[in-house]
């Protein structure tokens, strides 16, 4: 098993080189993004006109992309930004927000993913089945109930995602009530967090961003472990009955929370295929 206590050594890294992380994500979750960047000591820009992210990708360190509440103007300025990037050569995760729901959104994750490469897929586990089957049982951008993740279908869904890992060259990350990151050889599978994650808007968007930050510092892997980590265990102690209290000590959380804690409450393994 990864040793987290080094993983977790990239936070102080991160504060130190404080990067910029361009962030092209929806108007619902622009606010969220930015300051959950900001929380863990990066610099953030969510700058989206097409006619500017080409120069705003050269100055940063990690490119986030996000499909939600998707439009023109941004299909074009994520394809922008991803060549970019690509010319750059910084890493880029891509959050594939309802491609289970909308043949639009479909089309232009294969587009993107057969164009350029990203360090790591992300998105439940409708959108990553959507991906690697062409179906799923999507409820809009949720996951739905056939699609979820439990004690019984993880590895089968690991093996799904696998496929993606091998035609693409990336790795993939899922999110539900036990989050899974994929690589060829082998998966990881984290069970922190709570259900209140999921009733708050934005908090995906949140865990892409966080992630992004990270991986201007350290590998897809390590960045995907430490943010799910830290999304999960930060829940974990902001933890409410009161939804949007929740959501004010989520974000203190982020700011605030200390490794012994994350290391105390971590509950990870990494299985081999």
């Amino acid at each position: 098993m990864r040793n987290l206590r080094q993983i977790l050594a990239s936070r102080e890294k991160l504060k130190e080189e404080a990067p910029l992380i361009h962030a092209i994500t929806n108007p619902i979750a622009i606010n969220m993004v930015a300051n959950a960047i900001l929380a863990l000591g990066a610099k953030a820009i969510c700058a989206s006109h097409p006619d500017e992210v080409e120069e705003i990708v050269s100055l940063s360190k990690a490119l986030s992309l996000n499909l939600g509440n998707i439009t023109d103007e941004r299909m074009v300025a994520i394809d922008k930004a991803a060549l970019a990037a690509r010319d750059k050569k910084i890493p880029v995760i891509i959050d594939l927000v309802g491609v289970g729901a909308s043949t639009l959104r479909y089309e232009f994750a294969k587009n993107l993913l057969e164009t350029y490469k990203f360090a790591i897929i992300k998105g439940n586990s409708s959108e990553i089945r959507a991906l690697a089957l062409g179906k799923s049982k999507a409820k809009g951008i949720d996951v739905g109930d056939e699609d979820k993740i439990t004690d019984y279908n993880f590895n089968q869904i690991a093996r799904q995602a696998r496929k993606l890992c091998q035609k693409y060259q990336t790795k993939v990350l899922i999110t539900g009530a036990k989050d899974l990151i994929i690589s060829e050889d082998s998966y990881i599978i984290v069970s922190n967090g709570v259900e209140n994650l999921s009733k708050i808007t934005g908090t995906g968007c949140m865990l892409t961003a966080i992630i992004s930050s990270f991986m201007a510092v350290t590998s897809p892997v390590e960045a995907g472990l430490l943010g799910l980590l830290l999304m999960g265990v930060s829940g974990e102690l902001a933890n409410t009955d009161r939804l949007y209290t929740f959501f004010v000590n989520l974000m203190d959380e982020i700011a605030t929370i200390k490794d012994e804690d994350i290391l105390e409450r971590a509950r990870v393994k990494e299985v081999k295929f």
